[in-house]
């Protein structure tokens, strides 16, 4: 380990973490779910993304929608982080209710608005598109269109391979620390690709794995493992408990004021630059 730019408080400040939330997370395409998870009506998916509370739903027709997990009423969460299937949406502190379009439908009398067709008691609505039979969100304002943005799974062949399991690794470090530390340090055999800001694509023979890094607060992290094809679940949680290890070693380090010297692969540096076209340190 050695003195390093960027500044370990990039790491271990909650208020670089907010910068990120705003400057970052908000201006990307950020993987939320498979879509296979979103088949039937009703069937949901809820994650915090960089910090960001967002969940899909399938409507009447099947077809996902992405809102803001907030309520309307008081702006408490409506969904836990996970999956379901639900028939409306209904807030579990005041009974607020939506159909799975957003819409308001009904609150007990004492709590109901005086205006319930006022457009703005609808949920608020954040892009959603699919692509390779996954779903992504945009929690930014005018995003760019899906197809515009970098594929690393474009010429990967995902589309021909089975899902054959998944597994999460929950890591009390920052989530950049988790993508310098994969990105740096690829398993034998695997050829590693960035999605920015937050997807890992492992293509190997006959079987890929996609980390999905979920940046849930500025020192927890959530990776969930998707497994296509040939990969192997129980080889992927153990490469992840390897991961694991290694940033929780590291986190202590950046607490003391030192940031890791980490070797310099593709994926690395690549995310390194992407990370210096933000202002991070709040000083410009």
């Amino acid at each position: 380990m050695t003195e390093a730019s960027p500044a370990a408080a990039l790491y271990t400040r909650p208020e670089a973490f907010q910068r990120e939330r705003r400057s970052i997370f908000q201006s990307a395409w950020l993987l939320l779910s498979r879509s296979a998870l979103l088949q039937e009506p009703g069937d949901w998916v809820a994650q915090t993304l960089g910090g960001w509370p967002v969940f899909a739903l399938a409507g009447a027709d099947g077809t996902p929608a992405a809102f803001r997990n907030v309520c309307r009423h008081q702006g408490l969460p409506l969904f836990d982080t996970g999956s379901g299937n639900c028939g409306q949406i209904r807030c579990r502190y005041h009974g607020w209710t939506y159909d799975t379009g957003g819409a308001f439908v009904t609150a007990p009398p004492a709590v109901a608005p005086p205006d319930p067709a006022n457009p703005l008691h609808r949920l608020e609505r954040v892009a959603a598109a699919s692509r390779h039979d996954l779903l992504f969100v945009h929690l930014g304002a005018s995003p760019p269109p899906l197809g515009e943005t970098r594929d690393p799974l474009a010429d990967a062949g995902l589309d021909r391979l089975i899902f054959s399991g998944e597994s999460v690794t929950d890591i009390d470090v920052n989530w950049k620390l988790v993508m310098e530390q994969a990105l740096a340090l690829p398993p034998a055999g695997v050829e590693r690709r960035l999605q920015w800001p937050s997807l890992i694509v492992d293509v190997a023979q006959g079987g890929m794995v996609l980390h999905q890094v979920v940046p849930r607060a500025f020192l927890r992290t959530r990776i969930h493992h998707h497994c296509f094809g040939a990969a192997d679940p129980e080889g992927v949680a153990a490469e992840a408990a390897a991961l694991k290890r290694g940033c929780l070693a590291a986190q202590a380090e950046l607490q003391r004021g030192v940031v890791p010297d980490l070797p310099a692969s593709l994926g690395f540096l690549e995310f390194r630059a992407a990370l210096r076209t933000f202002d991070l340190t709040g000083a410009g």
